[in-house]
């Protein structure tokens, strides 16, 4: 049930594309994956799923799992899971692909990566609504506590392009790499485990961020993994950053899980990040051109245990951060956002679905105190709407086992709305598998970031 994914949104002849970029195989024996598309428009949507290969070649299978037809149709807020394993190999080869989702109407979609073997691998990101000739990713690690990142680009621009990574470590060292002439549509995997950067040593310990650039237009993911352990940390890059961001969940001792924030300025100068938490209290750090970023572990900075959210501000340049979370060799990550909507698309939740379970945590990001409703697709007679209101900052978790009238099995697609005239949230989904966790070594969890409407 998986596919690691960065989508692109863009308009192209009247049709709205998104591109999908999947993590090579690099994390388990054998790498598994699936993408999930939502319908986030007012109609319905006519959608094409097109699989490019690594030289550029397209293959649009006519068939997908479950004997879905392509294309095929999704009404308002609908979604459906495409298990890459599941198409016939006649309509698709065993392979590494990069994809392009062709819709006639508003889509989003999150994409999921199993790495299966003596460990399991598993993580899972959101996309982006646009390609850049530059790319951020505010966390990058290589041989860090035996974490490795794997860094996949996918050129979403008309020609083939060369593609440079350059990964600035906290203590300044810099390591370079270069992927040259990369088809259209295609991807390339940095994959640090693997491969050194020009300029480390196999001595360099590297916690980091990365800057990726293209004279085309990509989009950026970065799968970070313990090889040894299965944890996996999955998130998309961004383009630019804000002076004010929001964390939906933060961890400390929350049934054993704790988080922490890796934030990196963007431009030069000074500046001093303040990070307010929902349930009071702060934490500080000072970043300069020579130290660009900090690492705030919350069990360390913040006594109150549970969850709670947080906001991040900047008093200087722009900054761009993720948020993890560990549970042993459990880990997962999503990104800080800069700002929210009066509704929110959720592509993918699960209730005792193949044993996953998740939770949507929203935060209101806006200045209006709210309570906010979820509405399953297929359920829109049981919208479930919070029994308090959220003040600015503020976060609730909606656990989808609580949910009495889904069935066990369930997977779909959600959409939180704001109640109140004038409020924004901004969501977060956190995926897990109990019964792997306890009988299988790895990682069976994962988070991604919902999408504004």
């Amino acid at each position: 049930m998986k596919f690691p994914k960065a989508l692109t949104l863009f308009i192209v002849v009247a049709m709205l594309f998104v591109l999908v970029v999947p993590a090579s195989a690099q994390l388990g024996q054998t790498d598994i994956s699936s993408f999930t598309i939502q319908n986030v428009d007012t109609t319905d949507a006519t959608v094409t799923v097109t699989f490019v290969d690594e030289s550029g070649v397209e293959h649009t299978p006519t068939t997908l799992n479950s004997s879905k037809t392509n294309p095929f149709t999704l009404a308002p807020n609908e979604s459906f899971e495409v298990y890459v394993p599941g198409i016939p190999t006649d309509q698709l080869p065993n392979g590494r692909y990069s994809v392009v989702i062709s819709s006639s109407a508003q889509v989003v979609a999150i994409a999921n990566l199993v790495g299966e073997g003596n460990v399991y691998f598993n993580g899972s990101y959101s996309g982006f609504d646009a390609g850049a000739t530059d790319f951020f990713l505010p966390a990058v690690v290589y041989n860090y506590y035996g974490w490795y990142s794997l860094i996949s680009v996918q050129n979403v621009g008309a020609s083939a392009a060369d593609i440079n990574v350059t990964i600035t470590c906290d203590n300044g060292t810099t390591g370079t790499m270069t992927a040259s002439a990369v088809p259209s549509m295609a991807s390339h995997h940095f994959v640090l485990k693997q491969d050194m950067p020009t300029g480390f040593t196999a001595s360099t310990a590297c916690n980091g961020s990365a800057e990726i650039t293209s004279a085309e237009n990509v989009v950026v993911v970065d799968n970070q993994s313990v090889p040894t352990g299965g944890n996996t940390q999955s998130y998309s890059g961004v383009t630019s950053g804000s002076t004010t961001l929001y964390v939906p969940a933060l961890y400390n001792s929350y049934y054993g899980w704790n988080s922490s924030i890796n934030i990196r300025k963007l431009g030069s100068g000074n500046a001093t990040v303040t990070a307010t938490y929902s349930d009071g209290g702060t934490s500080t750090c000072d970043l300069t051109d020579a130290v660009p970023g900090c690492l705030l572990y919350i069990p360390a900075e913040h006594s109150a245990t549970g969850y709670f959210g947080a906001t991040i501000e900047s008093s200087g340049p722009d900054l761009i951060a993720v948020v993890n979370a560990a549970n042993g060799s459990q880990a997962q990550t999503y990104n800080a956002v800069g700002s929210g909507t009066g509704a929110v698309g959720v592509p993918s939740v699960m209730k005792a679905y193949y044993g996953w379970n998740t939770s949507v945590t929203c935060q209101n990001v806006g200045t209006v105190a709210t309570k906010m409703s979820v509405e399953y697709d297929g359920y829109a007679s049981d919208v479930y709407t919070t029994p308090d209101t959220y003040a600015a900052g503020e976060s609730v978790e909606i656990y989808t086992p609580g949910e009495s009238f889904l069935p066990n099995g369930y997977q779909g697609g959600a959409t939180v709305t704001a109640d109140a005239s004038g409020a924004e949230v901004s969501c977060i989904v956190n995926f897990n598998n109990g019964a792997q966790m306890s009988s299988t070594v790895g990682d069976w969890s994962m988070s991604y970031n919902a999408f504004n409407k």
